[in-house]
């Protein structure tokens, strides 16, 4: 237990000891809902078509080692773990070998990048059956809706209430709906979403055979 702690509090495994302990504390965090497991990600086009050549950066990376298709936080903390377990043995290893401390440092430095670089495969392989975990569907932006003809499922419909079905191929969406009284849009008639209302979710439309009238 001794070299166990002697070794993770010692250069070079001290370095990945301090992050995966970062990372630890995030996942805690993240098990009781205090942040997001998504909060580090960013939008990256996986069409079939990219130039992965052209990417660079941090996109570029993971997308040259297949290092995407899992939120970013679960590929780090994979790397972290590995980079940290890869180094431990190593120093394990190679560090009663070594006379010297200043020939321990030396090495240190290079098992910190070996480590790195090795764990890079390492995580690709881990995460390649986790994909399937984490598909993410966009959920549809309401303003995308306008145009749509629906149905309206109310009796009649006013500035202050409404309810309108868009049928979607599936089971439908109900949305709430608004109009002037004086259009007389009633249960039945088709009308079409003309615009958004974000301060009380609902859609001013206009009915169907007034657009084409026009």
């Amino acid at each position: 237990m001794e070299v166990f702690l002697n070794n993770i509090t010692s250069f070079p495994v001290v370095v990945f000891t301090f992050i995966l302990a970062i990372v630890i504390c995030y996942w805690i965090l993240a098990l009781i809902g205090a942040v997001d497991i998504e909060m580090f990600d960013a939008d990256i086009d996986l069409d079939t078509e990219i130039d992965v050549q052209s990417l660079s950066g941090v996109t570029g990376f993971m997308l040259k080692w297949g290092l995407t298709g899992v939120p970013v936080t679960v590929v780090v903390s994979i790397l972290m773990a590995s980079s940290w377990l890869v180094c431990y043995i190593a120093v394990s290893i190679l560090f009663p070998l070594l006379p010297w401390e200043t020939l321990k440092n030396l090495i240190g430095v290079v098992l910190l990048l070996v480590s790195f670089a090795l764990s890079i495969p390492i995580t690709a392989q881990f995460i390649k059956p986790l994909k399937g975990i984490f598909i993410s569907h966009s959920a549809a932006v309401k303003s995308s809706f306008i145009g749509r003809e629906c149905s309206v499922k109310t009796g009649t419909v006013n500035e202050n209430f409404g309810q309108a079905v868009y049928e979607d191929g599936g089971a439908g969406m109900l949305f709430d709906v608004r109009a002037h009284a004086a259009d007389e849009i009633k249960k039945g008639d088709k009308v079409i979403l003309k615009e958004y209302d974000e301060k009380d979710g609902s859609y001013w439309v206009i009915k169907t055979n007034v657009l084409d009238q026009n």
